[in-house]
């Protein structure tokens, strides 16, 4: 888990100018598990992207990570 926790920080924190204050918890449910992502007051909209495209991709690239553990991946960003 901290591999995809840390890929998750990487890829966020190159996206914001406050990296200090990214949080990242996550929770397993039998072979899902589901990250929260939150970052600093202003910065979300950095994140989530033009129609969410950016949020995608960061799900896309986070379930593919996720395969070689056989984990399903979700990816929630918190207001």
């Amino acid at each position: 888990m901290e591999k995809l926790e840390k890929l998750l920080y990487y890829v966020v924190s190159q996206m914001v100018k406050t990296e200090t204050d990214i949080r990242i918890t996550y929770e397993i449910l039998d072979d899902t598990v589901t990250f929260r992502v939150s970052v600093a007051d202003g910065e979300l909209g950095k994140v989530i992207g033009k129609n969410g495209l950016t949020a995608n991709a960061i799900r896309g690239v986070m379930q593919a990570a996720g395969v070689k553990d056989k984990l399903n991946v979700n990816v929630e960003f918190l207001d």
